[in-house]
Protein backbone atom coordinates (compact mmCIF):
# COMPACT_ATOMS: atom_id res chain seq x y z
CA UNK A 1 0.00 0.00 0.00
CA UNK A 2 1.09 3.38 -1.01
CA UNK A 3 1.51 6.16 1.72
CA UNK A 4 1.46 9.68 0.77
CA UNK A 5 2.15 12.60 3.88
CA UNK A 6 0.13 15.87 2.59
CA UNK A 7 1.02 19.07 3.49
CA UNK A 8 -0.12 22.45 1.74
CA UNK A 9 2.41 24.75 0.70
CA UNK A 10 0.41 26.83 -1.80
CA UNK A 11 -2.67 27.76 -2.04
CA UNK A 12 -4.85 26.24 -5.04
CA UNK A 13 -7.27 29.38 -4.44
CA UNK A 14 -10.16 27.86 -6.04
CA UNK A 15 -10.28 24.38 -4.40
CA UNK A 16 -7.82 24.22 -1.41
CA UNK A 17 -9.29 27.69 0.08
CA UNK A 18 -8.53 28.17 4.07
CA UNK A 19 -11.37 27.84 6.95
CA UNK A 20 -13.21 30.18 7.23
CA UNK A 21 -13.68 31.77 11.00
CA UNK A 22 -16.37 33.79 10.68
CA UNK A 23 -18.77 32.30 12.71
CA UNK A 24 -16.48 30.93 15.16
CA UNK A 25 -14.99 34.02 16.10
CA UNK A 26 -18.61 35.84 16.23
CA UNK A 27 -19.30 33.53 19.23
CA UNK A 28 -18.17 34.68 22.44
CA UNK A 29 -19.39 32.10 24.87
CA UNK A 30 -16.88 30.67 27.21
CA UNK A 31 -16.35 26.51 27.09
CA UNK A 32 -13.54 24.52 28.43
CA UNK A 33 -10.53 23.80 26.12
CA UNK A 34 -11.52 20.13 25.15
CA UNK A 35 -9.26 17.89 23.17
CA UNK A 36 -10.01 15.70 20.39
CA UNK A 37 -8.46 12.33 19.35
CA UNK A 38 -7.08 12.80 15.10
CA UNK A 39 -5.70 9.21 14.03
CA UNK A 40 -2.40 9.15 12.47
CA UNK A 41 -4.58 7.84 9.35
CA UNK A 42 -7.48 9.87 8.53
CA UNK A 43 -8.13 9.45 5.31
CA UNK A 44 -7.63 6.88 1.92
CA UNK A 45 -8.11 7.79 -2.01
CA UNK A 46 -7.74 5.51 -3.89
CA UNK A 47 -5.31 3.45 -1.78
CA UNK A 48 -3.20 6.56 -0.73
CA UNK A 49 -2.63 7.10 2.58
CA UNK A 50 -3.41 10.77 4.05
CA UNK A 51 -1.46 11.04 7.28
CA UNK A 52 -2.69 13.66 9.95
CA UNK A 53 0.40 15.72 10.41
CA UNK A 54 -0.84 18.22 7.85
CA UNK A 55 -4.38 18.55 9.69
CA UNK A 56 -2.88 18.54 13.47
CA UNK A 57 -0.58 21.91 12.31
CA UNK A 58 -3.60 23.28 10.52
CA UNK A 59 -5.72 22.84 13.32
CA UNK A 60 -3.10 24.12 15.74
CA UNK A 61 -2.95 27.40 13.69
CA UNK A 62 -6.42 27.85 13.51
CA UNK A 63 -7.12 27.39 17.28
CA UNK A 64 -4.12 30.01 18.22
CA UNK A 65 -5.80 32.56 16.28
CA UNK A 66 -9.19 31.87 17.34
CA UNK A 67 -10.27 34.20 20.62
CA UNK A 68 -11.56 31.68 22.35
CA UNK A 69 -11.45 28.05 22.96
CA UNK A 70 -13.12 26.02 21.04
CA UNK A 71 -15.70 23.10 21.95
CA UNK A 72 -15.30 19.52 20.52
CA UNK A 73 -18.02 19.64 17.81
CA UNK A 74 -16.35 22.77 16.44
CA UNK A 75 -12.86 21.32 16.36
CA UNK A 76 -14.29 18.06 14.65
CA UNK A 77 -15.89 20.68 12.41
CA UNK A 78 -13.07 21.81 11.32
CA UNK A 79 -10.80 18.65 11.22
CA UNK A 80 -13.35 17.29 8.72
CA UNK A 81 -13.57 19.90 6.55
CA UNK A 82 -9.33 19.98 6.40
CA UNK A 83 -9.60 16.09 5.91
CA UNK A 84 -12.00 16.57 2.78
CA UNK A 85 -9.74 19.44 1.87
CA UNK A 86 -6.73 17.13 1.37
CA UNK A 87 -8.73 14.44 -0.51
CA UNK A 88 -9.89 16.66 -2.74
CA UNK A 89 -6.11 17.69 -3.27
CA UNK A 90 -5.03 13.67 -3.30
CA UNK A 91 -7.69 13.27 -5.97
CA UNK A 92 -6.25 16.02 -8.17
CA UNK A 93 -2.89 15.10 -7.83
CA UNK A 94 -3.61 11.26 -8.68
CA UNK A 95 -5.74 12.69 -11.51
CA UNK A 96 -2.34 14.46 -12.93
CA UNK A 97 -0.35 11.44 -12.65
CA UNK A 98 -2.97 9.59 -14.84
CA UNK A 99 -2.62 12.49 -17.02
CA UNK A 100 1.30 12.18 -16.79
CA UNK A 101 1.34 16.02 -16.17
CA UNK A 102 5.10 16.77 -15.90
CA UNK A 103 6.29 19.24 -13.09
CA UNK A 104 9.26 21.31 -14.16
CA UNK A 105 12.07 20.76 -11.68
CA UNK A 106 13.23 24.67 -11.66
CA UNK A 107 9.74 25.79 -10.65
CA UNK A 108 9.84 23.51 -7.92
CA UNK A 109 12.95 24.36 -6.97
CA UNK A 110 11.55 28.41 -7.42
CA UNK A 111 8.66 27.67 -5.11
CA UNK A 112 11.45 26.20 -2.41
CA UNK A 113 13.53 29.40 -3.13
CA UNK A 114 10.63 31.41 -1.95
CA UNK A 115 9.35 29.82 0.86
CA UNK A 116 13.74 29.83 2.14
CA UNK A 117 13.11 33.31 1.71
CA UNK A 118 11.46 33.92 4.57
CA UNK A 119 13.42 33.03 6.99
CA UNK A 120 17.03 34.59 7.82
CA UNK A 121 19.01 31.57 7.08
CA UNK A 122 18.88 27.84 6.04
CA UNK A 123 19.49 26.87 9.38
CA UNK A 124 16.08 29.07 10.84
CA UNK A 125 14.56 27.54 7.82
CA UNK A 126 15.64 23.73 8.61
CA UNK A 127 14.85 24.14 12.08
CA UNK A 128 11.01 24.88 11.03
CA UNK A 129 10.58 22.56 8.99
CA UNK A 130 11.88 20.38 11.87
CA UNK A 131 9.40 21.82 14.17
CA UNK A 132 6.98 20.84 11.99
CA UNK A 133 8.05 17.10 11.75
CA UNK A 134 8.20 18.10 7.58
CA UNK A 135 11.73 16.93 5.70
CA UNK A 136 13.10 19.29 2.68
CA UNK A 137 11.87 16.32 1.02
CA UNK A 138 8.24 16.11 2.31
CA UNK A 139 8.34 19.81 1.17
CA UNK A 140 9.34 19.15 -2.30
CA UNK A 141 6.74 16.47 -2.88
CA UNK A 142 3.70 18.52 -1.29
CA UNK A 143 5.45 22.00 -3.92
CA UNK A 144 4.99 19.37 -6.96
CA UNK A 145 1.58 17.89 -5.61
CA UNK A 146 0.01 21.30 -5.69
CA UNK A 147 1.58 22.58 -9.29
CA UNK A 148 0.83 19.09 -10.87
CA UNK A 149 -3.06 20.00 -9.00
CA UNK A 150 -2.84 23.78 -10.34
CA UNK A 151 -1.80 23.15 -14.07
CA UNK A 152 -4.66 20.40 -14.00
CA UNK A 153 -7.36 22.10 -12.73
CA UNK A 154 -6.19 25.46 -14.81
CA UNK A 155 -6.79 22.39 -18.03
CA UNK A 156 -10.34 22.57 -16.68
CA UNK A 157 -10.82 26.27 -17.10
CA UNK A 158 -8.74 27.42 -19.86
CA UNK A 159 -10.89 28.12 -22.96
CA UNK A 160 -14.21 27.32 -21.47
CA UNK A 161 -14.99 30.36 -19.62
CA UNK A 162 -15.92 33.52 -21.69
CA UNK A 163 -17.32 36.78 -19.65
CA UNK A 164 -19.04 38.97 -21.92
CA UNK A 165 -19.79 42.90 -21.57
CA UNK A 166 -22.93 42.47 -21.34
CA UNK A 167 -22.68 40.17 -18.09
CA UNK A 168 -20.36 42.52 -17.00
CA UNK A 169 -22.39 45.77 -17.09
CA UNK A 170 -25.60 43.60 -15.78
CA UNK A 171 -23.45 43.22 -13.16
CA UNK A 172 -21.88 46.73 -12.38
CA UNK A 173 -25.96 47.86 -13.15
CA UNK A 174 -27.43 45.26 -10.23
CA UNK A 175 -25.13 45.90 -7.84
CA UNK A 176 -24.18 49.89 -7.95
CA UNK A 177 -24.52 50.26 -4.17
CA UNK A 178 -21.01 47.91 -4.18
CA UNK A 179 -19.09 51.10 -6.09
CA UNK A 180 -20.02 53.35 -3.61
CA UNK A 181 -17.37 55.61 -3.08
CA UNK A 182 -17.23 58.00 -0.13
CA UNK A 183 -15.92 61.54 0.00
CA UNK A 184 -12.31 61.66 -0.67
CA UNK A 185 -9.22 63.91 0.29
CA UNK A 186 -6.02 65.11 -1.72
CA UNK A 187 -3.95 66.35 1.41
CA UNK A 188 -0.47 66.96 1.73
CA UNK A 189 0.62 66.38 5.67
CA UNK A 190 3.24 67.30 7.89
CA UNK A 191 3.84 64.60 10.71
CA UNK A 192 5.55 64.96 14.23
CA UNK A 193 5.82 61.63 15.21
CA UNK A 194 4.97 60.18 18.76
CA UNK A 195 8.13 58.57 18.35
CA UNK A 196 10.64 60.04 15.81
CA UNK A 197 12.51 57.33 13.22
CA UNK A 198 15.54 57.55 15.25
CA UNK A 199 14.17 57.04 18.31
CA UNK A 200 12.13 54.12 17.22
CA UNK A 201 15.82 52.57 15.30
CA UNK A 202 17.66 53.64 18.56
CA UNK A 203 15.56 52.33 21.81
CA UNK A 204 13.97 49.19 22.95
CA UNK A 205 10.47 48.96 22.98
CA UNK A 206 10.24 48.76 26.62
CA UNK A 207 12.76 52.33 26.56
CA UNK A 208 10.04 54.06 23.94
CA UNK A 209 7.33 53.04 26.12
CA UNK A 210 8.93 54.49 29.45
CA UNK A 211 9.81 57.74 27.51
CA UNK A 212 6.70 58.24 25.15
CA UNK A 213 5.04 61.65 27.36
CA UNK A 214 8.45 63.16 27.08
CA UNK A 215 8.68 62.44 23.32
CA UNK A 216 4.63 63.30 23.18
CA UNK A 217 5.41 67.16 24.41
CA UNK A 218 8.25 67.13 22.20
CA UNK A 219 6.46 66.49 18.97
CA UNK A 220 3.44 68.67 20.03
CA UNK A 221 6.43 71.39 20.45
CA UNK A 222 7.92 70.71 17.06
CA UNK A 223 4.31 70.73 14.79
CA UNK A 224 3.24 74.30 17.03
CA UNK A 225 7.12 75.51 15.68
CA UNK A 226 6.12 73.92 12.25
CA UNK A 227 2.32 75.81 12.32
CA UNK A 228 4.33 78.89 12.98
CA UNK A 229 6.46 79.25 10.66
CA UNK A 230 3.43 78.13 7.56
CA UNK A 231 1.50 81.22 9.51
CA UNK A 232 4.44 83.50 7.99
CA UNK A 233 4.16 82.45 4.77
CA UNK A 234 6.98 79.17 4.50
CA UNK A 235 6.27 76.74 1.66
CA UNK A 236 4.26 73.91 2.86
CA UNK A 237 5.99 71.47 0.60
CA UNK A 238 9.81 72.54 1.42
CA UNK A 239 8.50 72.06 5.11
CA UNK A 240 7.55 68.65 4.57
CA UNK A 241 10.57 67.32 3.09
CA UNK A 242 13.11 69.15 5.60
CA UNK A 243 11.49 68.60 8.73
CA UNK A 244 8.13 65.71 8.43
CA UNK A 245 8.59 62.71 10.42
CA UNK A 246 6.48 60.92 8.04
CA UNK A 247 9.69 59.44 5.96
CA UNK A 248 7.28 57.67 3.33
CA UNK A 249 5.70 60.48 1.85
CA UNK A 250 8.58 63.40 3.04
CA UNK A 251 10.74 63.42 -0.77
CA UNK A 252 7.39 64.21 -1.88
CA UNK A 253 6.51 67.36 0.39
CA UNK A 254 4.39 64.82 2.42
CA UNK A 255 1.67 64.42 -0.40
CA UNK A 256 -0.30 61.86 0.57
CA UNK A 257 -2.71 61.39 -2.79
CA UNK A 258 -6.47 60.77 -2.72
CA UNK A 259 -7.41 58.98 1.01
CA UNK A 260 -11.02 58.19 1.19
CA UNK A 261 -13.03 58.96 4.14
CA UNK A 262 -13.00 56.58 6.83
CA UNK A 263 -9.26 55.54 5.86
CA UNK A 264 -7.73 57.65 8.40
CA UNK A 265 -8.26 58.44 11.68
CA UNK A 266 -11.68 60.22 12.45
CA UNK A 267 -10.30 63.36 13.48
CA UNK A 268 -8.21 63.74 10.07
CA UNK A 269 -11.22 63.08 8.22
CA UNK A 270 -12.95 66.19 10.34
CA UNK A 271 -10.56 68.57 9.70
CA UNK A 272 -9.80 67.60 5.77
CA UNK A 273 -13.35 67.77 5.11
CA UNK A 274 -13.46 71.87 6.89
CA UNK A 275 -10.99 72.75 4.54
CA UNK A 276 -10.99 74.39 1.29
CA UNK A 277 -8.19 73.54 -1.85
CA UNK A 278 -4.41 75.52 -0.84
CA UNK A 279 -5.57 76.06 3.22
CA UNK A 280 -3.95 74.55 5.90
CA UNK A 281 -5.30 73.11 9.02
CA UNK A 282 -4.57 74.14 12.96
CA UNK A 283 -2.80 71.38 14.77
CA UNK A 284 -4.30 67.64 14.48
CA UNK A 285 -3.67 65.11 16.79
CA UNK A 286 -3.73 61.22 16.01
CA UNK A 287 -2.39 57.38 17.56
CA UNK A 288 0.72 58.55 15.15
CA UNK A 289 1.21 62.03 16.39
CA UNK A 290 0.60 65.35 15.66
CA UNK A 291 -0.12 66.60 12.07
CA UNK A 292 -1.10 69.99 9.88
CA UNK A 293 -2.49 69.24 6.83
CA UNK A 294 -3.14 71.06 3.54
CA UNK A 295 -5.67 70.43 1.19
CA UNK A 296 -5.11 70.07 -2.35
CA UNK A 297 -8.55 68.68 -3.77
CA UNK A 298 -11.79 67.54 -2.61
CA UNK A 299 -13.82 64.52 -4.68
CA UNK A 300 -17.49 63.97 -3.62
CA UNK A 301 -19.16 60.84 -2.72
CA UNK A 302 -19.88 59.01 -6.30
CA UNK A 303 -20.49 55.83 -7.70
CA UNK A 304 -16.96 54.58 -9.33
CA UNK A 305 -17.82 54.89 -12.95
CA UNK A 306 -18.21 51.39 -15.02
CA UNK A 307 -14.95 51.77 -17.21
CA UNK A 308 -12.94 51.70 -14.08
CA UNK A 309 -14.63 48.79 -12.21
CA UNK A 310 -14.81 47.23 -15.70
CA UNK A 311 -11.38 44.77 -15.16
CA UNK A 312 -12.43 44.06 -11.44
CA UNK A 313 -15.72 43.04 -12.46
CA UNK A 314 -14.90 40.67 -15.36
CA UNK A 315 -12.03 39.02 -13.18
CA UNK A 316 -14.57 38.45 -10.29
CA UNK A 317 -17.26 37.32 -12.50
CA UNK A 318 -14.45 34.68 -14.17
CA UNK A 319 -13.52 33.77 -10.94
CA UNK A 320 -16.98 32.68 -9.81
CA UNK A 321 -17.55 30.64 -13.10
CA UNK A 322 -14.23 28.89 -12.36
CA UNK A 323 -15.16 27.71 -8.95
CA UNK A 324 -18.24 26.17 -10.18
CA UNK A 325 -16.38 24.21 -13.24
CA UNK A 326 -14.05 23.42 -11.18
CA UNK A 327 -16.29 22.17 -8.17
CA UNK A 328 -18.42 19.94 -11.27
CA UNK A 329 -14.92 18.12 -11.99
CA UNK A 330 -13.89 17.87 -8.16
CA UNK A 331 -17.40 15.75 -8.16
CA UNK A 332 -16.97 13.75 -10.89
CA UNK A 333 -13.42 12.55 -9.62
CA UNK A 334 -14.95 12.03 -6.52
CA UNK A 335 -17.83 9.62 -7.73
CA UNK A 336 -15.08 7.63 -9.78
CA UNK A 337 -13.13 7.09 -6.54
CA UNK A 338 -12.62 5.08 -3.62
CA UNK A 339 -12.49 7.56 -0.57
CA UNK A 340 -12.80 6.02 3.07
CA UNK A 341 -12.58 8.55 5.81
CA UNK A 342 -10.93 7.24 9.39
CA UNK A 343 -12.27 10.58 11.27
Amino acid sequence: MKIRVIFSVLILSLVFSFISLENIAAQTRPTPKLKIDIPNLVARVNGVDIESKYIKFRLGQILRSVPRPLTVKEKTSIVKDLIQKEVVRELVNQQGEKENLKVDEELIEKEMASLRSAYSSEEDFKKALKARNITPEDLKISIQTDINARQLLNAQIKGKINISDDEVKKYYDDNKSKFHRPEAYHTRHILAALFPPDAIRAQSIQELKKNRGYFARLAEEKIDKIIAELKKGADFEEVAKNQSDDESTREDGGDLDFIYKGIFDPGFDAVAAKLKPGQISGKVETKFGFHVLQLIEKKPAEVAPFKEMKPGIQKYLFMEAAKKQVATYVEKLRKEAKIETFF
